[in-house]
């Protein structure tokens, strides 16, 4: 399949002085929602990684707008607000676990990928600011995008506190699989919900950093799982919103999300970094074209017009409406495949 041309068209139109807005009307910013440091996280992957995959200069302001965005977001103790109003004021006190640890994710990658930089220092300090409340997270999915943010960290950054944190979560992350799994239902919790393939995602950028058999093992075992569970022979059926999938009962069949599978191109792809095997990078390019009509529906989320992304797939079509989190699934996710693909490519001409 030929992908589209990666464009930033939409995240511009999404962006402005603040950072990014949350919702869409149609492919317009829907100013009402205001913001979350949620999405200003993911942005500022985004533009970090179109900056550095694509090459595209323009990029490069956006990451400073998300970086500073998170710089504001961030309180005194550490932790993050999430919810801001339009006027820029606050809405919540303290931030959920999810968006503290995305926000740890887009500060550890930026820390590493631009180090020697002000971006990067700045980045780093806001990281190392947040670091002691990682280890205290209760929740499995706030647990792995803190643990993600560590391991890239950690490719750059050799730190003992780091290091030592990384592993809790990591182990967190074991112990929870241990309490929940069984023969025939080898995961994390006792349902499937959103964001599911973060989690051996997690796992596998934590064993490249920390190695330990049994990272890899719940890893692979975890994400051969959900592949199971999501693959309908040509294309990925994702978990539906409307119920999600509880053990013992049967997958929710709509609506399927576009950051359920953007989360599946990021596990596929840490799975093939972690492994060298190609079937994971197969099954990347297949859960990246879901979003180009490989799915259900035979429909694509993408829209070329206006280089957004709708915000589900519905048993009626597609949800009109494109977003902010179902734009940064797509751009992530391109941003993925595009890497490994041509990774992949010089591999092969150097070894020919």
């Amino acid at each position: 399949m030929k992908y589209p041309e990666f464009t930033l068209e939409h995240l511009l139109r999404l962006t402005d002085e603040t950072g990014i807005i949350q919702h869409a009307r149609y492919h317009l910013p829907y100013r009402a929602t205001g913001y979350t440091t949620d999405d200003n996280a993911r942005a500022l992957l985004a533009a970090l990684n179109a900056y550095q995959i694509t090459g595209q200069r323009e990029a490069l302001p956006l990451v400073q707008r998300y970086l500073t965005f998170l710089h504001y977001a961030q309180l005194p103790s550490g932790h993050f607000h999430n919810f801001m109003n339009y006027d820029r004021s606050w809405a919540d006190q303290v931030g959920s676990e999810d968006s503290f640890g995305r926000a740890v994710w887009a500060l550890g990658v930026t820390a590493a990928s631009l180090a020697g930089r002000g971006e990067g220092a700045f980045a780093r300090e806001m990281f190392l600011r947040a670091l002691p409340w990682a280890v205290r997270l209760k929740f499995i999915r706030g647990q792995a995008f803190s643990l993600l943010g560590l391991s890239e960290y950690l490719a750059v950054y050799q730190e003992a506190p780091v290091k030592s944190a990384a592993a809790t979560l990591a182990q967190k992350l074991l112990a929870a699989y241990h309490r929940e799994a069984s023969e025939d239902w080898p995961w994390f919790e006792d349902r499937l919900t959103y964001s599911n393939a973060i989690l051996p995602a997690a796992l596998f950028a934590a064993y490249r950093r920390l190695g330990g058999h049994e990272l890899l093992e719940v890893a692979e075992r975890s994400l051969g799982f959900l592949t199971d569970v999501m693959w309908h022979g040509r294309y990925f059926k994702l978990i539906g919103c409307h119920g999600w999938y509880v053990k013992g009962g049967e997958p929710a069949p709509w609506d399927e999300q576009p950051e359920d599978a953007g989360c599946l191109v990021l596990a596929y792809n840490e799975a093939h970094r972690a492994t060298g095997k190609t079937a994971y990078l197969k099954r990347a390019e297949a859960a990246f074209e879901w979003f180009l009509g490989r799915n259900a529906r035979g429909e694509s989320l993408y829209d070329p017009e206006t280089g957004g992304c709708h915000d589900g797939l519905t048993e009626n079509g597609l949800n009109a409406n494109q977003g902010a989190e179902s734009l940064l699934a797509y751009l992530l996710s391109h941003l993925e495949v595009t890497a490994a693909l041509t990774t992949q490519q010089g591999q092969v001409s150097t070894s020919g």
